[in-house]
């Protein structure tokens, strides 16, 4: 099920405002992702957090989905652990849905969250509100929530800039030294590279339309994210993998 959903996602187009770093009163769990996200309302929409276990021991981590707000007739799912779990389920199980993050380490490729605004075969543009929690097996008390809101505030704005700009995927991925990425834009546009915490470590201003050729050589090995600003909005994301 879980690869489903991933090609899915993939063809799905993501949109974000800004990156959130929460921890709010917890002592394990720290989180970075985005508080907002759109897409093309045919496909489902995704939504990706890192997980990171800011102590100095190994943590054995569960997820929990709580619904704030959503619309009938559509479904919000998330993959966490060894695979994706519907509609129905809003705690991940034991095993399966236990993730072990090792120390100080940043999980940033095992969660995602997905909304479907069209599982009834009605394209819609309906919003959801989801907060998902992230906490130590047999914790709760140390949870760490972050709340998504899938196409909401504002996505018309948004949508009208995605409609004639984007960004086609990094080539070669993973990079071993250089890697490509072609775009479209407008005025006002840049280029930010992000590494897995969150921090902007490269900044290219774009023409209209063109290839950034990157030298990776630069950067240590990990995950990183670029991500295509419009006139001050985030309206692409893609991911990078450099070895």
């Amino acid at each position: 099920m879980k690869r489903i959903l991933l090609t899915l996602s993939f063809i799905s187009v993501f949109l974000t405002h800004d990156i959130f770093i929460s921890n709010s009163n917890a002592q394990s769990i720290e989180l970075i992702g985005d508080n907002y996200v759109f897409g093309n309302p045919a496909m489902p929409i995704a939504s990706y957090i890192i997980v990171k276990n800011i102590t100095s021991n190994s943590l054995d981590v569960r997820c929990q989905k709580n619904i704030i707000d959503t619309a009938a007739g559509t479904q919000n799912y998330f993959c966490w652990g060894t695979s994706c779990w519907p509609s129905s389920t809003y705690v991940s199980p034991d095993p399966a849905g236990i993730r072990t993050i090792p120390a100080g380490f940043a999980d940033s490729t095992n969660f995602t969250g997905y909304y479907d605004a069209a599982f009834s075969g009605q394209i819609s543009s309906a919003r959801a509100v989801v907060e998902y929690c992230f906490y130590p097996l047999g914790n709760i008390s140390d949870s760490t929530c972050l709340t998504i809101h899938f196409n909401d505030s504002g996505p018309s704005s948004i949508n009208d800039i995605s409609k004639v700009t984007g960004l086609n995927d990094f080539y070669p991925n993973p990079s071993n030294g250089k890697t490509s990425i072609s775009y479209k834009a407008e005025k006002n546009s840049q280029f930010h590279l992000i590494d897995i915490l969150g921090n902007k470590i490269k900044t290219f201003d774009l023409d209209y339309t063109g290839t950034l050729e990157i030298n990776t050589e630069e950067f240590g090995s990990g995950i990183y994210f670029g991500n295509l600003v419009v006139n001050k909005r985030l309206v692409e994301v893609k991911k990078l993998v450099i070895n």
